[in-house]
């Protein structure tokens, strides 16, 4: 079933940001009682969580199959999704939503007796599968996903968020191997929300197989693939017309000389997520 999104993707890597932590200026004096308005520290902040996202674009660190994008209200707010092409999951297409702590990659606390400040860490981003919260049901069938949100357990692989460590593609990274089987073997039950789904993969591999799958195959169901209800999304899907595959495709396809790539001349431009559709069906 071909389909396409409304909007291109970054894809995922780290960042290697510096940062400025001069104190000139930034301070009250300490007869002040009070630290004034740290907008140099919050200036840093959202540049760096921008180079994060300008990195996503490295190949090196770049998961494949994961897209995300910024919310189109809010910066610290990322929506993604999860092409599954392997493994219990397989064909499955997942929507989910990464909210960025404000203090985001790290708090700095102020003391009114001394001049100097440290930084304290802070949490890492949450994520949230849409699945759940879009059609009414027990939700996503995974150990890490909790049933009646969504919210996604980030806590065994990473214990102690430590910023400058770990970075938003790490997530990434976890989001989609917590789909392989290599994880799914490794979970401890204290960090999986859905102690049913843990106790059926352990105990009912059989039947986790099958949920597995129909959640696989309900992810790319007309009523669940094409649910653009939320507005500040900018990831939406729509269904390809015939003509416009046909194009895509021979756009797409690698010609035998340079000189037989077709001219598209109207600069049109296409999803990853249609060609991901096309290249695997």
């Amino acid at each position: 079933m071909p389909f396409e999104s409304r909007t291109s993707f970054a894809r995922s890597s780290g960042s290697n940001s510096n940062r400025d932590d001069g104190n000139d200026g930034e301070y009250g004096s300490i007869e002040d009682n009070k630290p004034k308005p740290q907008f140099k520290d919050e200036c840093f902040r959202k540049m760096e969580l921008m180079i994060e996202f300008t990195n996503l674009r490295n190949p090196k660190h770049c998961p494949n199959g994961i897209y995300v994008m910024p919310s189109a209200d809010n910066f610290h707010t990322w929506y993604g999704v999860l092409f599954v092409h392997k493994g219990y999951y397989k064909n499955g297409v997942f929507k989910f939503r990464l909210n960025i702590p404000a203090e985001y990659p790290f708090l700095q606390t102020y003391s009114a007796n001394y001049i100097f400040d440290h930084a304290i860490f802070t949490r890492p981003p949450s994520v949230t599968f849409i699945f759940t919260l879009i059609n009414n049901i027990d939700g996503l069938f995974h150990p890490l996903i909790d049933p009646n949100d969504g919210r996604f357990s980030l806590s065994q692989q990473f214990k102690d968020w430590e910023p400058h460590k770990y970075y938003i593609f790490h997530v990434l990274h976890y989001i989609k191997k917590s789909f392989k089987k290599t994880v799914l073997d490794n979970l401890i039950e204290r960090h999986c929300p859905n102690k049913k789904a843990f106790t059926t993969y352990h105990h009912e591999i059989r039947t986790f197989s099958i949920l597995a799958k129909q959640c696989a195959d309900l992810s790319i169901s007309k009523t669940v693939l094409y649910d653009n209800n939320i507005e500040a999304n900018p990831i939406q899907f729509s269904v390809l017309p015939d003509e416009k595959l046909d194009e895509l495709k021979t756009f797409i396809s690698p010609p035998e000389t340079e000189k037989e790539r077709p001219n598209h001349t109207s600069h049109k431009t296409y999803s990853t997520s249609s060609m991901s559709s096309i290249l695997h069906p």
